[in-house]
């Protein structure tokens, strides 16, 4: 898992490194040489999906996603427990319906390519998000099996994070 995690995030970097360099490259392409460069900002636009949806799954994986926890810790460690995994599959509920609709739209959009880019088919966007999506759903499920192994052996310090 530590090779997966490192990697994931060495790719989320360099996707945000490439769009940062993109943009940087189209102002100073407008400003400088008063041209524009059309293909700069549709490979901009991916690399922000790539890199926003990979960094997601990063701080899922992490456990540095915000949460709100002020109501959640009044409640009794097995009531906590049991709302922190109702929340759970809620979650998970909703990445396998993004994961569906993503995997719908790259088999729509497999035979398309981006006007400005046009060697890029655009089903390449959507399945930078699904391989993000998956996994987001592979950290929550991994944070919650860690979360159930805590409250079996009785730990309510936190130490296993949560998922509100």
């Amino acid at each position: 898992m530590r090779y997966l995690d490192r990697t994931v995030e060495a790719v989320a970097t360099a996707a945000f490194i490439l769009m940062f360099g993109a943009a940087l490259l189209q102002v100073a392409a407008r400003y400088l040489l008063h041209a524009s460069i059309p293909w700069t900002e549709e490979l901009a636009r991916i690399l922000f999906s790539w890199s926003m949806l990979l960094g997601i799954a990063v701080a899922i994986r992490r456990r540095e996603h915000v949460r709100v926890l002020a109501i959640l810790e009044r409640f009794p460690a097995p009531l906590r427990t049991a709302l922190e995994l109702g929340f759970a599959l809620v979650i998970l509920l909703l990445l396998l319906s993004l994961a569906r609709g993503t995997w719908q739209m790259a088999r729509v959009t497999w035979g398309s390519h981006m006007i400005a880019l046009d060697w890029v088919r655009t089903g390449y966007l959507y399945v930078g998000q699904l391989v993000a999506i998956l996994l987001m759903i592979l950290a929550l499920l991994l944070e919650t099996a860690a979360m159930v192994r805590a409250s079996r052996t009785g730990r309510t310090d936190g130490a296993a994070g949560g998922l509100s």
